[in-house]
């Protein structure tokens, strides 16, 4: 049996680029895991703030949270557990069709938790990163709250840094959990996740970028409900 070695040589050769390129990128993600979490270490420790913002994450097929947005969920009730916020405003109620409803989850846990329903404003229209906090903004100055505090996931807590600096905001998140292989296959999609969103938010235009999300996400719901 006679061999193509020039065949061999080439799928080797694109078999050496593609396993360089991936152990450049795994590095990538980890050295970007390590910069967020030194952003989240020189965070100052909360004291007092008008309110918390957490945005929302997951959901499961039932409508409940999942296990993202639980621990949103926990991170800020543990804020006003420990009094350091008066208030909290859950933001990420993109209403459309399955995705109905999603705020009222996050206000719902938070009450089960223990949180007075009358401690909880949120809103019911925003559906991605900018236009959660644009109607966060709108509750903010409606109240009058004057300090902030922003919770959600690690890597997502730095993306929102970064247009949230009109305002007098800290940051807090939870810590990643790395048990499963799966959790790591997750976290390596959700850097990346991250990464496009900062370019995206860096090179598109808000009007442009948030109906781009809008079909983006219609289109997916609309596959998931038919298969």
């Amino acid at each position: 049996m006679r061999y193509n070695w020039s065949n061999i040589k080439g799928a080797l050769l694109v078999a050496i680029i593609f396993l360089s390129v991936l152990a450049v990128d795994i590095g990538g993600v980890f050295w970007y895991y390590r910069h967020v979490l030194r952003f989240l270490g020189d965070q100052p420790e909360i004291s007092k703030a008008d309110a918390a913002v957490v945005f929302f994450g997951d959901y499961l097929e039932n409508g409940e949270l999942g296990p993202d947005s639980k621990k949103r969920a926990q991170a800020t009730f543990d804020l006003y557990k420990n009094n350091s916020v008066n208030f909290i405003i859950c933001v990420g109620g993109y209403d459309y069709r399955n995705w109905k409803g999603r705020p009222h989850a996050m206000k719902n846990y938070l009450c089960n938790l223990g949180v007075p329903s009358s401690k909880i404003y949120y809103d019911s229209v925003s559906f991605n990163t900018i236009t959660n906090w644009y109607e966060a903004c709108k509750i903010i100055d409606r109240n009058n709250f004057h300090s902030i505090v922003a919770v959600s996931h690690p890597l997502h807590i730095y993306r929102i840094s970064r247009i949230t600096q009109d305002y007098n905001i800290s940051y807090q998140s939870y810590h990643c959990s790395f048990k499963h292989a799966k959790d790591y296959w997750v976290f390596y999609k959700d850097v990346h996740h991250e990464w496009l969103s900062t370019f995206l938010d860096y090179t598109v235009k808000d009007r442009v970028r948030n109906q781009m999300v809008y079909i983006f996400r219609t289109i997916m719901n609309t596959f998931k409900n038919i298969f």
